[in-house]
């Protein structure tokens, strides 16, 4: 409409629109995705553009799954375990972009819009033991009746989103964002929260005094502060059916309803109602330089993250009635320092080499839990366990530890009628044993060409930090490791004395042929310090080979071949296996192990055909 663009702006030099739609049904996982997008473009003026798109998705799925034992087997009655799950998440993405050239060399870039994303998640679950009659397994067909579980949630989130930057001349970059969510799974009250963030870019060789200098090929300084909000879902007291078992346990011990009656217990945790969302601040700056002709580049980053307001589930006594608190209760703090550096020692006509160095320095501290809180569980047994340790470098190793003085030297046991007598004693309480995370980290990466033939490899050093090595504790204390091999000889626990001294108690022998038993069985194998390893290493990650086949074998088209080998060398503090085996995810990895799987070498080789 001429007359109302004209209203408002000028007329539109040029207008464009498209439609798409893309719909996918997976029959074997039961899965559909379908999505349709919209857009429009025009042109305001000769300087000004606006885009617009809207976008509209949506994911579902369903499974079911069997689990079954039939008559005969499973105790010889049987067992049956429906379950499965159905999601549905649809959502809605308009954004609407705007570019404005305002004079030569100015340019800016405006894109505001709205999200708006919907899930809705049902979990369900029947089962029961004990079938009346082979030959069918079905619920029906249960003696008693079946233990049934359905979970049903809706998450719902709405959020308004802005982008505003400027760049003068390629050599200044100005941008700002904010963006407001409502979420449904927070607390009334604490639903709605803004994040904005700012960054600035200063490319330093664009200036004319630097511009012509040889030696100097690019320079740049960058300063960024974001702040983010992250939701935890929040569930008002609610009733729960029981549940008995545990590790030990095939099945369910005990399964309600039992002879028609049913349970219920108030929910073993409970959410703080002024619940509200984890706040991170964080700063960065950096600085890139690359010199002489880019055969030489340094790039260093600071950066600072102030996190509060954490959500963590708090343990509580258990005269309450419930076991935790899901509340705001962690305050915490990272300090990183990285450092790249690129190099192209050589550059000819045959020959190039590109070598590569990063240095990552990471400080990860817990400043505050909530009062009277000192650690919070995140994985592991009931000793050791993982943990968050206030005033700590997270996460730490919790658990039983030796008896130390006050010079923190090793106690051992003076009492001689003790079986454990000249062997070390574990402390009274259960602490902090030792963090996780490495002092640092450290690695390379090599390119050597020569012609059509390039040799890479990534070597990589870790150094500091500590884990639990169950495996290796397990292996002491059945005596299959080789420093239980020698179980004849006379030996001298490295500890002290309450008096200070040294001790000088000989243990084993002819004489004392159960004292090895004692030490790794009964001692070490029940005091979790012991099977606390540093695990520093350097690996070299990968070797490959690649040749590229001359252009002329077939025109218009790139053959390469190429063979690789990864996780070949290990040079490690931790003996008899890769510290990177360890088990767990997110906070728990790298810090804990026992009966894992070892990594493995790998070798392979590949084919690259580019037409």
């Amino acid at each position: 409409n001429k007359g109302k663009w004209g209203a408002y702006m000028p007329v539109p030099i040029a207008v464009g629109y498209w439609v798409a739609k893309n719909n996918t049904f997976n029959e074997e996982t039961n899965r559909f995705i379908g999505n349709a997008n919209i857009a429009f473009n025009t042109d305001l003026n000769e300087t000004m553009k606006l885009n617009a798109k809207y976008q509209l998705g949506m994911d579902f799925y369903t499974t079911h799954n069997q689990d079954i034992w039939g008559y005969g087997s499973k105790d010889d009655e049987g067992m049956i375990d429906n379950y499965g799950i159905t999601d549905a998440t649809v959502n809605s993405l308009l954004t609407i972009n705007y570019d404005w050239n305002i004079v030569e060399g100015l340019n800016f870039n405006f894109i505001a819009g709205n999200e708006f994303n919907h899930e809705r998640y049902k979990s369900y679950e029947e089962y029961g033991e004990k079938f009346n009659f082979g030959g069918w397994n079905h619920v029906e067909n249960l003696k008693g009746t079946p233990s049934v579980y359905e979970k049903q949630k809706t998450y719902r989130t709405v959020g308004f989103f802005y982008s505003a930057s400027l760049d003068y001349n390629g050599m200044l970059y100005l941008n700002t964002t904010g963006r407001n969510d409502i979420v449904s799974i927070m607390p009334n009250g604490n639903r709605s929260f803004f994040y904005p963030s700012v960054s600035l870019g200063f490319v330093a060789s664009e200036l004319p005094v630097l511009k012509d200098l040889s030696w100097l090929s690019f320079g740049k300084l960058r300063f960024s502060f974001a702040e983010v909000g992250m939701a935890e879902k929040y569930y008002e007291p609610f009733y729960e059916t029981p549940s008995y078992g545990g590790g030990m346990w095939a099945g369910t011990p005990v399964s309600y309803p039992i002879n028609g009656v049913n349970a219920y217990v108030p929910s073993s945790t409970i959410y703080d109602p002024y619940l509200k969302p984890q706040n991170t601040k964080s700063y960065e700056l950096g600085v890139d330089l690359k010199f002489f002709h880019n055969r030489l580049g340094v790039d260093y980053t600071y950066s600072k993250q102030n996190i509060k307001d954490q959500i963590f589930d708090v343990p509580l006594a258990g005269s309450t009635g419930v076991s935790s608190l899901t509340m705001n209760s962690g305050k915490a703090h990272t300090n990183t320092h990285e450092i790249v550096i690129y190099t192209t020692p050589v550059r000819n006509k045959d020959w190039e080499w590109n070598l590569n160095f990063n240095y990552t320095k990471m400080e990860n501290k817990v400043d505050a839990l909530a009062d009277g809180v000192e650690s919070i569980f995140l994985g592991g047994f009931v000793d050791p366990q993982v943990r968050l340790g206030a005033g700590y470098e997270m996460p730490v190793i919790y658990g039983v530890s030796f008896a130390r003085d006050d010079e923190g030297r090793i106690l051992v046991d003076e009492d001689p009628t003790s079986r454990t007598y000249g062997m070390p004693m574990k402390a009274k309480a259960e602490k902090v044993i030792d963090k996780v995370s490495p002092d640092f980290i450290f690695g390379s990466t090599s390119d050597l060409t020569y012609k059509n033939i390039t040799l890479s490899a990534v070597l990589e050093w870790k150094q500091g930090g500590h884990m639990y090595n169950g495996s290796n504790n397990c292996l002491d204390m059945y005596g299959v490791s080789a420093k239980t091999e020698d179980r004849t000889s006379t030996f001298i626990y490295d500890g002290y004395k309450s008096d200070g001294s040294k001790n000088d108690i000989v243990r084993g022998g002819v004489n004392d042929p159960g004292a090895y038993q004692s030490l790794y069985s009964d001692v070490l194998g029940n005091i979790s310090e012991a099977a606390v390893y540093g695990n520093s290493f350097v690996k070299l990650r990968e070797v490959a080979l690649k040749l590229s086949l001359p252009e002329n074998i077939i025109p218009k088209v790139n053959v390469s071949v190429s063979a690789f080998a990864r996780n070949i060398l290990l040079w490690s503090e931790l003996d008899n296996f890769d510290p990177e085996s360890s088990q767990g995810t997110g906070n728990m990895t790298g810090g804990f192990e026992r009966f894992s799987m070892p990594q493995t070498k790998s070798f392979g080789f590949g084919v690259e055909v580019k037409f």
